[in-house]
């Protein structure tokens, strides 16, 4: 869905995925408009779902999840969905992406060791119903990381 957003909306949008956490009396300020129209604006790009939701970004490295893997997958004929739902709700998997490449879907995976990893893959994604096969990509250095 495309929402028309003009030149503040998307000024404040910025603002907001760099710290959402600013007061929105400091965020008016660099905006050059009222607190009013900060927290107006708020409400209405989140009743429209624009923004959708406010959360904190962990540094998943600080936590020990130091070994990443990318899995590309292939569900079995018309389980797509299926099994892109079901792997999207493993806490284990950081992002399901659907492609039109070697696999089916693109899958990051964060784990504590190299063992975490191996059990990640071998007892929570290759056990889901409907996967025919998966190839996976181990992580040696990341040099960017959203």
């Amino acid at each position: 869905m495309k929402v028309g957003l003009d030149e503040l909306d998307l000024r404040l949008i910025e603002m907001l995925q760099k710290d959402s956490s600013a007061p929105s009396v400091k965020i008016a300020g660099m905006l050059k408009v009222t607190e009013g129209t900060v927290r107006n604006r708020v409400r209405k790009l989140r009743r429209l779902g624009v923004i959708r939701k406010f959360t904190v970004a962990v540094d998943p490295m600080a936590l020990g999840k130091t070994n990443v893997a990318f899995v590309l997958l292939n569900p079995f004929p018309g389980r797509l969905q299926e099994v892109a739902k079901r792997l999207a709700a493993i806490d284990a998997i950081d992002e399901v992406h659907e492609t039109h490449t070697y696999g089916d879907l693109l899958l990051k995976v964060r784990a504590k060791s190299p063992s975490e990893l191996a059990d990640i893959i071998a007892s929570r994604i290759k056990t889901v119903p409907g996967v025919a096969g998966t190839q996976v990509i181990s992580v040696l250095n990341v040099w960017k990381d959203a």
